[in-house]
Protein backbone atom coordinates (compact mmCIF):
# COMPACT_ATOMS: atom_id res chain seq x y z
CA UNK A 1 0.00 0.00 0.00
CA UNK A 2 0.95 3.78 -0.38
CA UNK A 3 2.27 5.67 2.10
CA UNK A 4 0.27 9.08 2.86
CA UNK A 5 2.74 11.36 1.11
CA UNK A 6 2.62 9.07 -1.92
CA UNK A 7 -1.15 8.95 -1.77
CA UNK A 8 -1.22 13.14 -1.90
CA UNK A 9 1.35 12.90 -4.72
CA UNK A 10 -0.57 11.33 -7.24
CA UNK A 11 -3.61 13.43 -6.65
CA UNK A 12 -3.95 16.51 -9.19
CA UNK A 13 -2.03 19.71 -6.78
CA UNK A 14 -3.92 22.42 -6.56
CA UNK A 15 -1.36 24.72 -8.24
CA UNK A 16 -1.42 22.01 -11.67
CA UNK A 17 -3.74 24.51 -13.47
CA UNK A 18 -2.12 27.50 -12.50
CA UNK A 19 1.56 25.85 -13.27
CA UNK A 20 1.02 24.37 -16.75
CA UNK A 21 -0.40 27.69 -17.86
CA UNK A 22 2.30 29.66 -16.85
CA UNK A 23 4.66 26.69 -17.72
CA UNK A 24 2.97 27.07 -21.42
CA UNK A 25 3.48 30.42 -21.65
CA UNK A 26 7.12 30.61 -20.10
CA UNK A 27 7.82 27.42 -22.65
CA UNK A 28 6.39 29.70 -25.65
CA UNK A 29 8.61 32.82 -25.11
CA UNK A 30 11.70 30.46 -24.30
CA UNK A 31 11.63 29.21 -27.52
CA UNK A 32 10.78 32.07 -29.64
CA UNK A 33 14.17 33.40 -27.57
CA UNK A 34 16.14 30.51 -28.25
CA UNK A 35 15.36 30.54 -32.08
CA UNK A 36 17.20 34.19 -31.97
CA UNK A 37 20.84 32.74 -30.21
CA UNK A 38 20.06 28.89 -31.61
CA UNK A 39 23.51 27.32 -30.24
CA UNK A 40 23.46 24.57 -32.79
CA UNK A 41 22.77 26.87 -35.39
CA UNK A 42 23.30 30.41 -34.91
CA UNK A 43 26.16 30.08 -32.30
CA UNK A 44 28.68 28.73 -34.57
CA UNK A 45 28.04 31.08 -37.39
CA UNK A 46 28.11 34.05 -34.72
CA UNK A 47 31.84 32.18 -34.07
CA UNK A 48 32.80 32.25 -37.57
CA UNK A 49 33.48 35.62 -37.41
CA UNK A 50 36.18 35.18 -35.18
CA UNK A 51 38.02 32.23 -36.46
CA UNK A 52 37.45 29.47 -39.34
CA UNK A 53 38.31 26.41 -37.00
CA UNK A 54 35.74 24.02 -36.58
CA UNK A 55 37.54 22.36 -33.33
CA UNK A 56 38.28 25.77 -32.00
CA UNK A 57 34.21 26.49 -32.64
CA UNK A 58 33.44 22.91 -30.91
CA UNK A 59 35.14 23.66 -27.75
CA UNK A 60 33.75 26.95 -27.10
CA UNK A 61 30.46 25.63 -28.00
CA UNK A 62 31.04 22.56 -25.69
CA UNK A 63 32.74 24.69 -22.79
CA UNK A 64 29.46 27.54 -23.02
CA UNK A 65 27.47 24.34 -23.10
CA UNK A 66 29.11 22.30 -19.92
CA UNK A 67 28.62 25.40 -17.49
CA UNK A 68 24.77 24.25 -16.99
CA UNK A 69 26.19 20.94 -15.11
CA UNK A 70 28.59 22.34 -12.60
CA UNK A 71 26.21 23.57 -10.09
CA UNK A 72 23.38 20.71 -9.65
CA UNK A 73 24.70 18.26 -7.31
CA UNK A 74 25.42 20.61 -4.82
CA UNK A 75 22.22 22.45 -5.63
CA UNK A 76 20.49 18.89 -5.37
CA UNK A 77 21.57 18.85 -1.91
CA UNK A 78 20.85 22.47 -1.23
CA UNK A 79 17.43 22.08 -2.17
CA UNK A 80 16.99 18.92 0.21
CA UNK A 81 18.09 20.96 3.38
CA UNK A 82 16.42 24.14 2.75
CA UNK A 83 13.52 23.84 -0.03
CA UNK A 84 12.29 26.99 0.71
CA UNK A 85 15.14 28.42 -1.25
CA UNK A 86 13.84 26.90 -4.31
CA UNK A 87 12.29 29.74 -5.71
CA UNK A 88 14.80 32.40 -5.04
CA UNK A 89 17.35 30.49 -6.52
CA UNK A 90 15.28 29.91 -9.65
CA UNK A 91 14.61 33.38 -9.99
CA UNK A 92 18.24 34.65 -9.39
CA UNK A 93 18.88 32.05 -12.19
CA UNK A 94 16.25 32.81 -14.90
CA UNK A 95 17.11 36.66 -14.75
CA UNK A 96 20.36 36.25 -14.83
CA UNK A 97 20.04 34.18 -17.74
CA UNK A 98 17.82 37.62 -19.42
CA UNK A 99 20.20 40.18 -18.25
CA UNK A 100 22.90 38.04 -20.37
CA UNK A 101 21.51 38.75 -23.61
CA UNK A 102 20.88 42.11 -23.43
CA UNK A 103 24.75 43.10 -22.65
CA UNK A 104 25.64 40.84 -24.83
CA UNK A 105 23.33 42.37 -28.08
CA UNK A 106 24.74 45.82 -26.73
CA UNK A 107 28.54 44.45 -26.83
CA UNK A 108 28.04 43.47 -30.22
CA UNK A 109 26.43 46.36 -31.57
CA UNK A 110 28.78 48.72 -30.33
CA UNK A 111 31.70 46.57 -32.14
CA UNK A 112 32.36 47.54 -35.66
CA UNK A 113 35.29 44.92 -36.70
CA UNK A 114 36.74 41.92 -35.54
CA UNK A 115 37.87 42.22 -31.61
CA UNK A 116 38.96 39.58 -29.40
CA UNK A 117 37.52 41.55 -26.55
CA UNK A 118 34.06 40.73 -27.69
CA UNK A 119 35.40 36.92 -28.22
CA UNK A 120 35.99 36.39 -24.57
CA UNK A 121 33.38 38.52 -23.25
CA UNK A 122 31.03 36.32 -25.58
CA UNK A 123 32.36 33.16 -23.74
CA UNK A 124 32.07 34.64 -20.55
CA UNK A 125 28.47 35.45 -21.03
CA UNK A 126 27.07 32.94 -22.88
CA UNK A 127 28.71 30.43 -20.19
CA UNK A 128 27.31 32.51 -17.15
CA UNK A 129 24.35 31.86 -19.17
CA UNK A 130 24.07 28.30 -19.30
CA UNK A 131 25.40 28.48 -15.54
CA UNK A 132 22.52 30.35 -14.11
CA UNK A 133 20.76 27.73 -16.26
CA UNK A 134 21.86 24.86 -13.92
CA UNK A 135 20.92 26.85 -11.27
CA UNK A 136 17.12 27.23 -12.30
CA UNK A 137 16.57 23.74 -13.39
CA UNK A 138 16.29 21.95 -10.32
CA UNK A 139 13.80 24.25 -9.38
CA UNK A 140 11.92 23.57 -12.05
CA UNK A 141 12.09 20.50 -12.57
CA UNK A 142 10.95 20.05 -9.07
CA UNK A 143 7.78 21.90 -9.31
CA UNK A 144 7.02 19.85 -12.39
CA UNK A 145 7.47 16.82 -10.44
CA UNK A 146 4.99 18.10 -7.30
CA UNK A 147 2.33 19.82 -9.26
CA UNK A 148 1.96 18.10 -12.63
CA UNK A 149 0.52 14.66 -12.89
CA UNK A 150 2.75 11.76 -14.53
CA UNK A 151 -0.14 11.57 -17.28
CA UNK A 152 -0.20 15.37 -17.82
CA UNK A 153 3.51 15.85 -18.44
CA UNK A 154 3.92 14.91 -21.93
CA UNK A 155 1.15 17.48 -22.49
CA UNK A 156 2.83 19.96 -20.67
CA UNK A 157 6.06 20.08 -22.55
CA UNK A 158 4.18 19.24 -25.65
CA UNK A 159 2.25 22.60 -25.80
CA UNK A 160 4.99 24.39 -24.67
CA UNK A 161 7.12 23.07 -27.89
CA UNK A 162 4.27 23.27 -29.93
CA UNK A 163 3.09 26.70 -29.43
CA UNK A 164 6.76 27.77 -28.67
CA UNK A 165 6.96 26.71 -32.67
CA UNK A 166 4.53 29.21 -33.60
CA UNK A 167 6.71 31.53 -32.37
CA UNK A 168 10.22 30.41 -33.12
CA UNK A 169 9.36 29.91 -37.07
CA UNK A 170 8.84 33.78 -36.41
CA UNK A 171 11.71 34.13 -35.00
CA UNK A 172 13.05 31.89 -38.02
CA UNK A 173 11.58 34.93 -40.62
CA UNK A 174 13.04 37.65 -38.55
CA UNK A 175 16.65 35.68 -38.34
CA UNK A 176 16.22 35.35 -42.22
CA UNK A 177 15.64 39.06 -42.69
CA UNK A 178 18.91 40.44 -40.06
CA UNK A 179 21.32 37.76 -41.32
CA UNK A 180 20.33 38.21 -45.02
CA UNK A 181 20.04 42.05 -45.02
CA UNK A 182 23.64 43.85 -46.18
CA UNK A 183 22.76 47.17 -44.33
CA UNK A 184 23.28 45.22 -41.49
CA UNK A 185 27.24 43.23 -41.10
CA UNK A 186 28.76 41.28 -38.58
CA UNK A 187 28.85 41.07 -35.44
CA UNK A 188 25.96 43.76 -35.42
CA UNK A 189 23.48 41.69 -37.00
CA UNK A 190 23.89 39.33 -34.17
CA UNK A 191 23.94 41.95 -31.86
CA UNK A 192 20.04 43.26 -33.24
CA UNK A 193 19.49 38.76 -32.77
CA UNK A 194 20.61 39.09 -29.42
CA UNK A 195 18.95 41.69 -28.02
CA UNK A 196 15.89 40.22 -29.74
CA UNK A 197 16.13 36.98 -27.40
CA UNK A 198 16.59 39.52 -24.53
CA UNK A 199 13.25 41.44 -25.09
CA UNK A 200 11.64 37.91 -25.54
CA UNK A 201 13.22 36.08 -22.89
CA UNK A 202 11.51 39.13 -20.22
CA UNK A 203 8.10 38.07 -21.06
CA UNK A 204 9.15 34.35 -20.70
CA UNK A 205 10.61 34.53 -17.46
CA UNK A 206 7.84 37.02 -16.61
CA UNK A 207 5.68 33.64 -17.14
CA UNK A 208 8.03 31.52 -15.13
CA UNK A 209 8.32 33.93 -11.38
CA UNK A 210 4.34 33.10 -11.62
CA UNK A 211 5.05 29.76 -11.09
CA UNK A 212 3.78 28.56 -7.41
CA UNK A 213 5.92 26.05 -5.25
CA UNK A 214 3.60 23.87 -3.05
CA UNK A 215 4.16 24.22 0.97
CA UNK A 216 8.01 23.40 1.32
CA UNK A 217 8.39 19.67 3.79
CA UNK A 218 11.12 20.54 6.64
CA UNK A 219 14.75 20.23 5.37
CA UNK A 220 16.65 17.23 6.75
CA UNK A 221 19.49 18.56 8.66
CA UNK A 222 23.62 17.51 7.74
CA UNK A 223 23.20 14.78 9.50
CA UNK A 224 20.41 13.23 8.58
CA UNK A 225 22.58 12.87 5.54
CA UNK A 226 25.12 10.63 4.06
CA UNK A 227 27.75 12.10 1.92
CA UNK A 228 27.21 13.50 -2.02
CA UNK A 229 29.46 11.02 -3.14
CA UNK A 230 27.56 7.95 -0.84
CA UNK A 231 24.13 9.02 -1.98
CA UNK A 232 25.13 9.07 -5.32
CA UNK A 233 26.58 5.58 -5.46
CA UNK A 234 23.53 3.90 -3.49
CA UNK A 235 21.36 5.62 -5.99
CA UNK A 236 22.88 4.18 -8.70
CA UNK A 237 22.37 0.70 -7.04
CA UNK A 238 18.71 1.24 -5.89
CA UNK A 239 17.77 2.52 -9.69
CA UNK A 240 20.15 0.78 -11.92
CA UNK A 241 18.14 2.12 -15.09
CA UNK A 242 20.17 5.37 -14.50
CA UNK A 243 23.24 3.78 -15.91
CA UNK A 244 21.93 2.99 -19.13
CA UNK A 245 19.85 6.18 -19.63
CA UNK A 246 22.95 8.08 -18.97
CA UNK A 247 24.45 5.99 -21.67
CA UNK A 248 21.54 6.35 -24.30
CA UNK A 249 21.51 10.15 -23.78
CA UNK A 250 24.86 10.77 -24.15
CA UNK A 251 24.93 8.86 -27.63
CA UNK A 252 21.85 11.17 -28.25
CA UNK A 253 20.76 14.02 -26.64
CA UNK A 254 20.83 17.37 -28.63
CA UNK A 255 22.19 15.53 -31.65
CA UNK A 256 25.47 17.59 -29.82
CA UNK A 257 28.36 15.55 -32.21
CA UNK A 258 26.98 17.40 -35.66
CA UNK A 259 24.38 19.81 -35.10
CA UNK A 260 26.67 22.40 -34.17
CA UNK A 261 28.30 22.30 -37.37
CA UNK A 262 24.73 21.78 -39.97
CA UNK A 263 24.40 25.09 -40.67
CA UNK A 264 28.03 25.49 -41.64
CA UNK A 265 27.62 22.01 -43.91
CA UNK A 266 25.21 23.28 -45.61
CA UNK A 267 26.62 26.83 -45.82
CA UNK A 268 30.56 25.87 -46.99
CA UNK A 269 30.23 22.32 -48.07
CA UNK A 270 27.42 22.55 -50.06
CA UNK A 271 27.35 26.28 -51.06
CA UNK A 272 23.83 27.16 -49.46
CA UNK A 273 23.45 30.62 -49.00
CA UNK A 274 23.47 32.24 -45.64
CA UNK A 275 20.33 33.66 -46.12
CA UNK A 276 18.27 30.31 -45.87
CA UNK A 277 19.56 29.44 -42.65
CA UNK A 278 16.69 31.42 -41.09
CA UNK A 279 14.35 28.66 -43.01
CA UNK A 280 16.41 25.86 -41.92
CA UNK A 281 15.48 27.29 -38.25
CA UNK A 282 12.04 27.61 -39.33
CA UNK A 283 11.78 23.80 -40.58
CA UNK A 284 13.32 22.24 -37.80
CA UNK A 285 11.34 24.16 -35.39
CA UNK A 286 8.46 23.61 -37.80
CA UNK A 287 8.64 19.71 -37.31
CA UNK A 288 9.33 20.26 -33.61
CA UNK A 289 5.78 21.74 -33.32
CA UNK A 290 4.12 19.20 -35.50
CA UNK A 291 5.33 16.24 -33.91
CA UNK A 292 3.88 16.96 -30.41
CA UNK A 293 0.79 16.59 -31.93
CA UNK A 294 2.11 13.17 -32.34
CA UNK A 295 4.03 12.91 -29.16
CA UNK A 296 1.92 13.99 -26.39
CA UNK A 297 -0.80 11.61 -26.32
CA UNK A 298 1.59 8.88 -26.79
CA UNK A 299 3.62 10.04 -23.95
CA UNK A 300 0.61 10.68 -21.91
CA UNK A 301 -1.52 7.28 -22.52
CA UNK A 302 1.80 4.68 -23.55
CA UNK A 303 4.56 6.27 -21.63
CA UNK A 304 7.79 8.16 -22.32
CA UNK A 305 9.98 5.31 -23.04
CA UNK A 306 8.45 5.06 -26.38
CA UNK A 307 9.17 8.53 -27.13
CA UNK A 308 13.13 7.61 -26.40
CA UNK A 309 12.69 5.29 -29.30
CA UNK A 310 10.64 7.00 -31.86
CA UNK A 311 13.04 10.32 -31.53
CA UNK A 312 16.70 8.03 -32.07
CA UNK A 313 14.37 6.42 -35.11
CA UNK A 314 13.80 9.98 -36.57
CA UNK A 315 16.89 11.31 -35.47
CA UNK A 316 18.62 8.35 -37.62
CA UNK A 317 16.52 9.43 -40.64
CA UNK A 318 17.03 12.64 -40.57
CA UNK A 319 21.32 11.94 -40.64
CA UNK A 320 20.83 10.02 -43.60
CA UNK A 321 18.82 12.74 -45.50
CA UNK A 322 21.78 14.91 -43.76
CA UNK A 323 24.56 12.74 -45.79
CA UNK A 324 22.65 12.85 -49.59
CA UNK A 325 21.00 16.55 -48.95
CA UNK A 326 22.45 18.85 -51.75
CA UNK A 327 20.15 21.49 -52.06
CA UNK A 328 18.16 23.86 -50.29
CA UNK A 329 14.91 21.75 -50.42
CA UNK A 330 17.17 18.33 -48.74
CA UNK A 331 18.67 20.51 -46.07
CA UNK A 332 15.06 21.85 -45.24
CA UNK A 333 13.55 18.48 -45.04
CA UNK A 334 16.65 16.88 -43.17
CA UNK A 335 16.16 19.78 -40.40
CA UNK A 336 12.41 19.74 -40.49
CA UNK A 337 12.86 15.52 -39.28
CA UNK A 338 15.88 16.89 -36.91
CA UNK A 339 12.66 19.05 -35.06
CA UNK A 340 10.68 15.71 -35.29
CA UNK A 341 13.37 13.55 -33.09
CA UNK A 342 14.31 16.83 -30.77
CA UNK A 343 10.79 16.86 -29.33
CA UNK A 344 10.19 13.19 -28.95
CA UNK A 345 13.51 12.98 -27.20
CA UNK A 346 12.86 15.96 -24.93
CA UNK A 347 9.54 15.12 -24.02
CA UNK A 348 11.35 11.60 -23.59
CA UNK A 349 14.22 12.34 -21.26
CA UNK A 350 12.39 15.20 -19.39
CA UNK A 351 9.62 12.46 -19.05
CA UNK A 352 11.42 9.51 -18.03
CA UNK A 353 13.44 11.05 -15.51
CA UNK A 354 10.45 12.74 -13.78
CA UNK A 355 8.82 8.81 -13.29
CA UNK A 356 11.24 7.66 -11.53
CA UNK A 357 12.39 7.28 -7.92
CA UNK A 358 10.21 9.25 -4.87
CA UNK A 359 10.02 13.29 -5.09
CA UNK A 360 12.59 13.57 -2.05
CA UNK A 361 14.97 11.43 -4.33
CA UNK A 362 13.74 12.80 -7.51
CA UNK A 363 15.74 16.28 -7.50
CA UNK A 364 19.57 14.11 -6.72
CA UNK A 365 18.13 11.95 -9.44
CA UNK A 366 18.16 14.93 -12.39
CA UNK A 367 21.24 16.15 -11.34
CA UNK A 368 23.24 12.99 -11.18
CA UNK A 369 22.03 12.42 -14.64
CA UNK A 370 22.78 15.77 -15.52
CA UNK A 371 26.44 16.12 -13.99
CA UNK A 372 27.09 12.61 -15.77
CA UNK A 373 26.69 13.97 -18.97
CA UNK A 374 28.92 16.69 -18.57
CA UNK A 375 31.26 14.94 -21.35
CA UNK A 376 27.90 15.70 -23.71
CA UNK A 377 28.92 18.93 -23.67
CA UNK A 378 32.40 18.65 -25.43
CA UNK A 379 30.59 16.33 -28.38
CA UNK A 380 30.91 19.74 -30.09
CA UNK A 381 35.05 19.52 -29.57
CA UNK A 382 34.81 16.64 -31.22
CA UNK A 383 32.51 17.06 -34.07
CA UNK A 384 34.97 19.68 -34.69
CA UNK A 385 37.98 17.87 -34.66
CA UNK A 386 36.32 15.03 -36.67
CA UNK A 387 35.17 18.13 -39.46
CA UNK A 388 38.54 19.65 -39.89
CA UNK A 389 40.40 16.45 -39.65
CA UNK A 390 37.93 13.61 -42.06
CA UNK A 391 35.09 16.50 -43.36
CA UNK A 392 31.02 16.36 -42.15
CA UNK A 393 30.79 13.11 -44.29
CA UNK A 394 32.32 11.55 -41.71
CA UNK A 395 31.28 13.10 -38.83
CA UNK A 396 27.64 12.77 -40.10
CA UNK A 397 28.63 8.69 -40.21
CA UNK A 398 29.89 8.61 -37.03
CA UNK A 399 26.92 10.12 -35.75
CA UNK A 400 24.50 7.49 -37.43
CA UNK A 401 26.95 4.74 -35.80
CA UNK A 402 26.05 6.56 -32.60
CA UNK A 403 22.61 6.66 -32.66
CA UNK A 404 22.29 3.00 -33.92
CA UNK A 405 23.81 2.10 -30.83
CA UNK A 406 21.64 4.21 -28.83
CA UNK A 407 18.77 2.77 -30.50
CA UNK A 408 19.92 -1.00 -29.21
CA UNK A 409 20.29 0.51 -25.29
CA UNK A 410 17.31 2.51 -25.55
CA UNK A 411 14.72 -0.56 -26.59
CA UNK A 412 16.35 -2.37 -23.54
CA UNK A 413 15.12 0.59 -20.95
CA UNK A 414 12.33 -0.53 -18.54
CA UNK A 415 8.96 0.98 -18.32
CA UNK A 416 8.65 2.85 -14.62
CA UNK A 417 4.66 2.94 -15.36
CA UNK A 418 4.33 -0.68 -15.50
CA UNK A 419 6.03 -1.52 -12.19
CA UNK A 420 9.24 -2.50 -13.79
CA UNK A 421 11.74 -3.71 -11.27
CA UNK A 422 14.74 -2.71 -13.37
CA UNK A 423 13.49 0.81 -12.69
CA UNK A 424 13.79 1.05 -8.88
CA UNK A 425 11.58 1.55 -6.17
CA UNK A 426 9.21 4.01 -7.76
CA UNK A 427 5.97 5.42 -7.30
CA UNK A 428 4.42 2.90 -9.73
CA UNK A 429 5.63 -0.13 -7.87
CA UNK A 430 4.66 0.64 -4.72
CA UNK A 431 1.21 1.35 -5.86
CA UNK A 432 1.31 -1.70 -8.11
Amino acid sequence: MASMQDTQEIKPHSYQQRNMLAGIVHGTFFEMAYAFAEPFALIPIFLFGFTSSKLIIGLIVGLMQAAAVLPQLLMSRLLRRRPHTAKPLMLVGIWTRCGVWGILGVFALMSSEQSLSLLWISVILVSLYSFAGGIAALPFNRIISETILPEKRSSFFGWRLFFGGFMAMMAGFLVKLVLGSDKMLWPNNFGVLFLLAFVTLIVAYTAMSMFRFPSDPPGKSTDDMPSLWHECLNVFKTYPVLKRLIIVEFLTSKLALFMPFMTLYATQSRHISLKWVGIFIVCMKLGSMLSNLLWMPIGNKIGTRILIHAGIITAIIALVLSIFAHNVFFFSLAFFITGFASSALMLGYSGYILEIGHAEIRILLVAINGTMLLPLYFMPLLGGLIADTMGYFWLLVLGLVFFSLALFLALTLCEPRNGDRACGPCLTNELA
